[in-house]
């Protein structure tokens, strides 16, 4: 008798289909994977044949991308289907996994391809719209069943990320490229005119081989300026220090193409700076060297983003995932939760077995509240944005803690304008949030403490403070800025940058998720948060919300 292979069970699937996304492989061959993993399970009669279409960009186009046991004529029928013309076509404009019985398809050129037997179509939805679609086919004997669906939406969901990591990457090779064609494009440069120095978008020095700056451009100037008012004359020692100006001046004794580097410049008030420079020879009409050109760019903002992307990511994977694991913990402890409720009423006269069926319902309930906290940070509801006085949300909010503030021996100062303009938001999710902050805020202190909440329109003139904290901070529109403080243990450096990790926490009980809910409800609101901590001297929340109009 032949040996079968083992049925897997679902979440041992979803894990296999995990490893392949991570595999260092291009997207159309790590889709064909899926799809010869998928077709050789046991147990839930697929097919040979499956298929996985991408949404083209800025259309309802669906394009095949990665096709498993199809005929010429099918894959010419499929190579490209739009919204709601065939089964994968009305899959993707509904947005739903749909089963289909064996039926003809119609292809966007009119030809007719016969489905072998019924199929699965199951849409890769991101930010609420379908990116592509997953076809999966069956034998005559498939019963179409919900948990098999669960499985391929779940299939379905981490491909979005796969999809979407992979775009991301591509976009960020592209952004690197144009940064090294730039570069190359300046070293190839022998001579400039101060119209072109002054014409460049990146700074530029002048310098002689000793770093006496001869000649600078407004550029360059604009990101030293909180090092000194005037280059050109100017020793770049003595405006960036001795260490910084050697990095910059030993490229001089470095092939051209190996000067590329960073280096992290602090000023006299605190404020840091990523410098991303790069430097090449300077030489006069024999050839000789004569001194250097150094380009430099302020990359601090561009760091920052690029972080933001990198956290974004980490947060989409941990929320699929946790959704997943979720789902399939919460109905095996509903199950247990009855079993010990009929243990508890069949067990009157015993009281061992009646104290056993109560902790075990005691676990559960607290099991069910964790599974909570995991489908609110992993499926966050859609927030209903409109015009919110933020004043009135806070004073909603603040009676809510009242009395965990007396106890504690907590004073609460506020300091805001009930007249401030509307922001757009959701108050519900907003008050939330705020109670969040709180509640840690009252554990960092203790007692005998005090939590301080302002809020105020930022200035224009504020803008460039501001920026350094946030450089997501749009220009052209107005935001209210709050501060949350109190004067707790505060965090280390280390801490704050893992502070809206999920599952991170520094407290003895509690899932880590708290800051993480509080980050992204406030991202999907168009409000951001960043902090500001120090050990011994407690913590501030600085928080941007965009107004009406």
């Amino acid at each position: 008798m032949p040996q079968h292979a083992p049925v897997k069970h679902h979440q041992e699937i979803i894990n296999d289909i995990l490893k392949i996304s991570l595999e260092p492989s291009q997207l159309k061959d790590q889709l064909e994977h899926v799809l010869d993993y998928l077709i050789a399970l046991q147990g839930f009669d697929f097919s040979h044949q499956a298929a996985i279409f991408l949404v083209e960009q800025d259309s309802e186009l669906l394009l095949l991308k990665a096709a498993r046991g199809f005929s010429e004529n099918q894959t010419i029928a499929c190579n490209a289907v739009r919204f709601g013309l065939c089964h994968c076509g009305q899959a993707a404009q509904k947005g739903k996994i749909q089963f289909f019985a064996k039926a003809p398809a119609l292809s966007a050129s009119g030809f007719v391809a016969t489905q072998p037997c019924g199929h699965y179509c199951a849409p890769i939805i991101r930010d609420e719209g379908a990116i592509g679609i997953m076809a999966i086919y069956v034998t005559e004997h498939h019963q179409p069943s919900h948990e098999t669906e669960q499985l391929l939406e779940a299939i379905a969901n981490i491909l979005a990320t796969v999809i979407e990591n992979q775009r991301m990457d591509q976009q960020l090779i592209n952004l690197v490229n144009d940064l090294r064609n730039s570069i190359i494009n300046l070293r190839e440069e022998k001579k400039f005119s101060e119209s072109i120095i002054q014409g460049l978008n990146h700074g530029l020095l002048v310098t002689d081989l000793h770093g006496h700056i001869l000649k600078s451009n407004a550029i360059a100037q604009s990101i030293l300026i909180p090092f000194s008012t005037v280059l050109d004359g100017q020793m770049l020692s003595d405006i960036i220090g001795k260490d910084a100006a050697g990095q910059m001046l030993e490229s001089r004794n470095i092939p051209a193409a190996r000067t590329e580097k960073e280096m992290l410049l602090t000023t006299t008030t605190g404020e840091q700076k990523i410098i991303s420079f790069s430097a090449v020879p300077r030489e006069d009409a024999r050839g000789s060297q004569v001194g250097l050109i150094i380009s430099l760019s302020d990359i601090s903002e561009l760091k920052y983003v690029r972080k933001e992307m990198e956290k974004m990511n980490r947060l989409s994977t941990v929320a699929e995932i946790a959704s997943a694991v979720a789902h399939e913990v919460r109905n095996p402890l509903a199950g247990i939760k009855i079993m010990a409720q009929s243990i508890e009423e069949n067990a009157e006269d015993n009281e061992e077995q009646l104290e056993c069926s109560r902790r075990i319902i005691r676990q559960v309930d607290r099991l069910n509240e964790l599974l909570s906290e995991f489908f609110s940070y992993a499926r966050p509801v859609v927030p209903n944005k409109r015009p919110t006085s933020l004043a009135a949300i806070l004073s909603e909010t603040l009676p809510l803690i009242h009395n965990k503030l007396m106890q504690r021996h907590i004073d609460l100062i506020d300091d805001y304008n009930n007249k401030l303009p509307a922001i757009i938001a959701d108050p519900n999710q907003l008050q939330q949030v705020f109670l969040n902050l709180m509640l840690n805020a009252i554990d960092a202190i203790r007692e005998q403490g005090r939590i301080e909440i302002s809020a105020k329109v930022l200035a224009r003139n504020k803008y460039p403070m501001y920026k350094k904290k946030f450089p997501g901070l749009l220009l052209d529109r107005q935001y209210i800025v709050v501060h949350f403080s109190d004067n707790g243990t505060g965090m280390s450096a280390e801490t704050v940058e893992k502070i809206f990790e999920p599952f991170f926490t520094t407290k003895s009980s509690g899932t880590g998720l708290g800051l993480s809910i509080v980050y992204r409800t406030l991202r999907e609101n168009d409000a951001a948060i960043v902090v500001e901590s120090s050990e011994g001297r407690g913590t501030t929340f600085i928080m941007f919300f965009l107004t009406e109009g």
